[in-house]
């Protein structure tokens, strides 16, 4: 079939992880990007980039990842005639790394071998929560007696401890992981008796959106929640030390995916950027290969296999929706999305006491359901800088955040624009003199988030199988088919599960 085995189309995680895998069991593999760098949505850029190419590159590379600029203080352009980002490192959008790397990315790690001679430093951090304006403190994953009194206290009137919302991981199977993810975590704080607590129903909510980006709790899906538990978090604090909740990349998260492309190179792999995939070409219902638009016009590129890094509900932009299973169809065109809204703000000093920068911030309600909402948007942050100095200029700091949205509202800019001016009210509320602080604002939004967010009918075992049915040589990678866990771990299992279908051999994630 040609000087390639297997081509990937995007060079987000879920793409570079199957690409590494590939490469290192002997696969001739392509990865084709159509942008100019690695990542796909997760993706970083430094602000001297915005000085020099301009406010339209910018809202390109957004647009190009399903994100768009709602608001920014000053102007964009302004920021980039006056070079206000220089010394900033901006990801794409709220980039968290779960379980500071020591999730699926580190089990990628072992499975490659690490990273070569390039090194990846994910610094951790610690959690916290305001809930109806008190703070409450959380230690590390692996230290859960050492919880806030407060949440202790309300453990001990309601005679529960804390992991009794966990059950019994340790025996919990694929098969019964599967079963809850239709489960809502609505309901099992109902059927566990935690919703007979306010505070805990609150607390246990917040945890429940910072996996699954979603504000609902009765459309949030406890089982993908029990799973990475299980598959993931339980195994880490079983092997000792200290397990945090998430961490920061060195030098942007993009550091993560040139690791693990250089990786690939090292098995002999190839990664073309700039490369725009037109079309997969079928021939006897399996994969010819694929074409691809180049400066000199389309390109035929011969593959017996394809993987399909982008989000599956554009699969029939590429290939004609005839050549599968209508049921296949149905469900991948029944898919729904999710969107939120991302700031990044630049602060002259730090406005925040330290016990609280050191840690991701996390509460149920930063503008209420009444304002036209689906449910109380939620909201997680970060004083970046704090736990990775390198993202910011000396002397000054970056706050980051994410606020879940459904996709609706995402696209309803009158709705978005509530919350952006919602977050500095309520920031300034908690730490007077915020606003004082603040040099710039950007808002960008993203309108969909489908794999990353976790629904009763999209969880997990619920989305498209990393093989699809019907045409020979077709895969899927990325967070909107099979992949489990938090943010990029879903994309980066999901490469994971994609690579063993086309390998046959088991990884070990099930």
């Amino acid at each position: 079939m040609g000087k390639w085995d297997v081509v990937v189309i995007g060079a987000g995680v879920g793409g570079l992880t199957a690409g590494a895998l590939l490469a290192k069991e002997g696969y001739k593999t392509l990865v084709l990007e159509k942008d100019d760098r690695l990542g796909g949505r997760a993706m970083s850029l430094r602000g001297e980039e915005l000085k020099e190419k301009g406010a339209g590159w910018y809202r390109r590379l957004l647009a190009g990842q399903y994100s768009y600029l709602v608001d920014s203080s000053p102007a964009l352009e302004k920021m980039a005639e006056e070079g206000t980002l220089d010394g900033y490192v901006l990801d794409l959008g709220y980039h968290g790394v779960s379980v500071a790397g020591e999730g699926y990315f580190a089990r990628l790690r072992e499975l490659i071998g690490g990273y070569g001679s390039r090194e990846v430093v994910i610094n951790p951090f610690l959690t916290g929560s305001w809930i109806n304006g008190d703070f409450y403190r959380e230690p590390p994953l692996s230290e859960s007696n050492d919880l806030d009194e407060k949440i202790k206290a309300e453990l001990k009137r309601l005679n529960k401890r804390f992991l009794d919302f966990f059950g019994d991981l340790m025996s919990l199977t694929p098969e019964e992981a599967s079963e809850l993810d239709r489960v809502s975590l609505h309901d099992h704080l109902v059927k566990t008796g935690f919703a007979e607590s306010p505070v805990l129903y609150d607390y246990f909510r917040c945890i429940g959106t910072l996996i699954t980006t979603i504000n609902n709790p009765h459309d949030i899906s406890i089982g993908d929640i029990l799973r990475y538990s299980s598959q993931v978090l339980a195994p880490a604090i079983l092997r000792g030390g200290k397990v945090y909740v998430g961490g920061f990349t060195r030098d942007g998260v993009m550091a993560w995916s040139e690791a693990v492309a250089g990786r690939m190179r090292d098995f002999g792999g190839e990664i073309r950027l700039g490369a725009r995939v037109k079309g997969i070409q079928l021939e006897g219902g399996r994969v010819k290969g694929v074409t691809v638009e180049g400066s000199d016009g389309e390109e035929d590129i011969p593959a017996g296999r394809v993987v399909f890094n982008i989000p599956v509900q554009e699969l029939f932009e590429y290939v004609d929706e005839g050549a599968f299973p209508a049921d296949f169809v149905s469900r991948v065109r029944s898919l729904y999305g999710y969107g939120s809204l991302s700031p990044y703000i630049g602060l002259s000093d730090l406005p925040v006491p330290e016990e609280h920068a050191k840690r991701l911030m996390k509460t149920p309600c930063v503008v209420p359901r009444s304002e036209g909402f689906d449910w109380d948007v939620y909201m997680a942050w970060n004083i970046q800088s704090y736990i990775e100095p390198g993202c910011s200029p000396a002397g000054k700091h970056l706050f980051t955040a994410y606020l879940p949205l459904t996709e609706a509202e995402s696209h309803n800019r009158e709705l978005v624009m509530k919350v952006v001016r919602a977050v500095p009210d309520f920031l300034e509320g908690l730490y007077p003199g915020f606003k004082d602080c603040i040099e710039w604002e950007l808002y960008p939004v993203c309108v969909k988030l489908e794999g990353v967010a976790k629904s009763v009918s999209q969880a997990g075992s619920l989305k498209p199988d990393v093989k699809a049915p019907g045409v020979e040589g077709l895969y899927f990678a990325g967070d909107t088919v099979r992949g489990y866990g938090v943010a990029m771990d879903c994309a980066c299992s999901s490469g994971i599960l994609c690579a063993s279908a086309i390998t046959g051999v088991d990884y070990g994630i099930g």
